[in-house]
């Protein structure tokens, strides 16, 4: 008797298992974006083609076959007329930037993004609950997210990631760590 209740316990359990992942899998939340903002410098920082091949003479370790080379990949890549650069390349420094302009263009681009992405949505900043950053070439101390949460004087409690040096392809690892904090809390969240 002992075993015939047990192997039909078995199965109910296991029934009830797959029940339970079920309902579990349905509540997995998707990550969606709503909304996104392409950052358009002044048009100061306009890049002309004439400019670019000026750059490219400046640097002392280029021999001609790299200029030549630079001067193809400038006019095949679809840099235009319409193409902006950093400041410090129209200064003639960008061979030895400074880290207070690498945070200056950080900052001008992040809250003016921010900016408009947060008025057109009528979202408050104190309601982002994730933030996460994402630069391919640059890391600053203090982080840049914990300069856009006191910029934007957002709340204490929010989760903030920063990710830098992985270039384009961490754009994908951000949604992934927004997705997946979103299910471990299992609410909605707004990330940004």
């Amino acid at each position: 008797m002992k075993l015939f209740s047990l192997l039909l316990i078995v199965p109910i359990l296991y029934l009830f298992f797959i029940l339970w992942k079920w309902v579990n899998d349905l509540r997995d939340q998707q990550c969606y974006i709503l909304d996104y903002q392409c950052h358009k410098p002044s048009d100061d920082r306009m890049v002309r083609t004439e400019f670019c091949g000026e750059v490219i003479k400046r640097n002392k370790n280029l021999g001609l076959n790299e200029y030549k080379f630079l001067l193809k990949a400038i006019v095949s890549s679809g840099i235009g007329e319409q193409t902006y650069a950093p400041r410090v390349m129209f200064d003639g420094r960008e061979e030895c930037p400074k880290l207070e302009d690498g945070i200056s263009e950080m900052e001008e681009f992040f809250y003016d993004s921010i900016g408009k992405v947060l008025s057109r949505a009528g979202i408050s900043p104190h309601e982002i609950d994730v933030l996460v950053v994402n630069v391919s070439m640059f890391a600053a101390v203090p982080s840049l997210s914990s300069r856009i949460i006191n910029h934007y004087k957002m709340r204490s409690d929010i989760k903030s990631f920063d990710l830098a040096g992985m270039g384009c392809s961490a754009s994908l690892i951000s949604l992934d760590i927004i997705r997946n904090v979103s299910n471990l809390t299992r609410t909605s969240s707004l990330c940004l």
